[in-house]
């Protein structure tokens, strides 16, 4: 649409205004689904673009790879939660050990670049597989990320592009067992019931 602007000289100029873009009804994965594919790739285009340190082995390729022994605890994290950021990483951190010693694995996948992630696992107490989500594209499938509904445009603090908090069990016959999605930034996973799921999760085919 164009609209005419007059100036205080009486100078007429046409602006072409845009159409706010319709907001897309984004669906997020939910408990009993079937998790969408996602592939481990270092730089030929895939979502992820780093395999290493990663508890599954270097043929690990995709998300049915990583399921085929163990079910998968997959969560998205951003450092510019702002407060929230330290205290949903200190819960990964916590609950870890925990996911190993039921049968589980644990990815973490940030819009963070690879350098900065580098940084930021350096400074944890434990070890933990974190990832850059290249262009959001994982999160865009799981339902936690959409252009047309910004996280900014609702959260006061949050300046930038981001994932919703959130995690998901995914068993190791691609179901969701467990999902765990926070808007509203004033939450945590219910870590029993979590946990549950992954022990319930490896004896999913």
């Amino acid at each position: 649409m164009y609209y005419e602007i007059e100036d205080e000289l009486g100078n007429v100029s046409t602006i072409l205004l845009k159409e706010k873009e319709k907001e897309q009804q984004v669906d997020v994965i939910a408990t009993g689904d079937y998790a969408p594919l996602f592939y481990l790739k270092s730089d030929e285009g895939f979502p992820v673009t780093s395999m290493s340190g990663f508890s599954g082995t270097q043929e690990s390729r995709s998300l049915i790879d990583l399921l085929r022994n163990k079910p998968l605890v997959l969560s998205f994290y951003c450092t510019c939660w702002g407060r929230y950021a330290p205290n949903h990483l200190r819960m990964l951190q916590e609950i870890a050990p925990q996911v190993e010693a039921l049968g589980g694995q644990l990815l973490i996948l940030t819009n963070e670049s690879p350098k900065d992630i580098e940084r930021l696992t350096g400074k944890l107490d434990n070890e933990l597989s974190i990832f850059h989500d290249k262009n959001y594209n994982v999160a865009r499938s799981y339902g936690v990320y959409s252009e047309t509904s910004p996280i900014w445009d609702r959260i006061a603090g949050i300046s930038e592009d981001v994932f919703t908090p959130s995690l998901f069990v995914i068993g190791k016959d691609r179901r969701v067992t467990y999902a765990f999605v926070d808007e509203n930034f004033d939450g945590a996973p219910n870590r029993k019931d979590l946990l549950k799921s992954v022990y319930q999760g490896k004896d999913r085919k």
